[in-house]
């Protein structure tokens, strides 16, 4: 996917940056010249592929390891990034924890271990970097949320107070850091195609998404290159009057629920 937007010497931040949304986020931002610093948890392999796919297009992009449950950790990536590639002016929270579990297996730590990918990290994440964008007076970040936080999702008790709590710390955020020239806003994927790294999450996958393509108005799963034209968007400058929104690339499914027993 191609971009007009113009982020020549910004540097970005992308959590979960190597893979699906993330990955097409990275190589977005890159293609419209901002350098990007793609963050991943574990798959080594994915991180230098995406690296090397931005640095093929002339972009400009490194990967970096960090452990979102531990804030040394995002601590130790801040400054890694700011120390190699310069002072951070776009941060995109895309990373995120989404087991399964019934809500009498969930237990206290099971709990904390969503809580503190999901939200403590895009939190720490922001409060890091905010200085940075204040003293440019300009700054972007975008925090990735789901529809299931508005729908409910069977067995994700502790995944969509998560996601909705996303929503809240963005407008929270939002206020905050407007006189400073910095905009907060929440992208909201519906389904989409995506390659799973726990698949034993999504036992019911393939059957659900067939049921739920008669309910998306327009018919089809979404792209993770769709849902990341969004997150370019509102990283642009071209997105500079959007703040402490939600922009649901969701295939029209919310607010739209098409009914599956209407002749169309």
């Amino acid at each position: 996917m191609s971009y007009s937007y113009d982020l020549a010497g910004e540097i970005a931040i992308v959590t979960g940056g190597t893979k699906n949304i993330g990955r097409a986020a990275s190589l977005g931002l890159a293609a419209c010249g901002a350098t990007v610093a793609c963050c991943y948890a574990e798959d080594d392999a994915s991180a230098k592929e995406t690296v090397a796919e931005v640095e093929r297009a002339g972009g400009t992009a490194q990967a970096y390891r960090v452990d979102l449950a531990d804030p040394d950790d995002i601590a130790r990536t801040v400054e890694e990034a700011r120390a190699s590639l310069g002072t951070p002016t776009i941060l995109v929270n895309n990373a995120a924890r989404r087991p399964r579990q019934k809500i009498a297996d969930i237990t206290p730590a099971d709990f904390d271990a969503v809580f503190a990918v999901n939200q403590r990290a895009p939190f720490l994440l922001a409060q890091a970097l905010l200085p940075g964008m204040r003293d440019k007076h300009w700054g972007r970040i975008v925090n990735v949320s789901g529809i299931d936080a508005y729908t409910g999702s069977l067995q994700r008790p502790h995944v969509t107070s998560t996601k909705l709590g996303i929503v809240g710390l963005s407008r929270a955020l939002a206020l905050e850091a407007a006189p400073w020239g910095v905009t907060v806003n929440v992208v909201v994927p519906g389904s989409i195609n995506t390659v799973r790294d726990h698949p034993e999450w999504y036992p019911e996958r393939d059957v659900a998404v067939q049921g739920h393509l008669e309910r998306i108005p327009l018919g089809r799963q979404g792209r993770p290159e769709e849902v990341a034209a969004a997150i370019v968007f509102l990283c642009s400058r071209e997105g500079s009057y959007f703040t402490g929104q939600e922009l649901m690339a969701s295939g029209g499914y919310w607010p739209l629920t098409r009914s599956p027993w209407y002749e169309y």
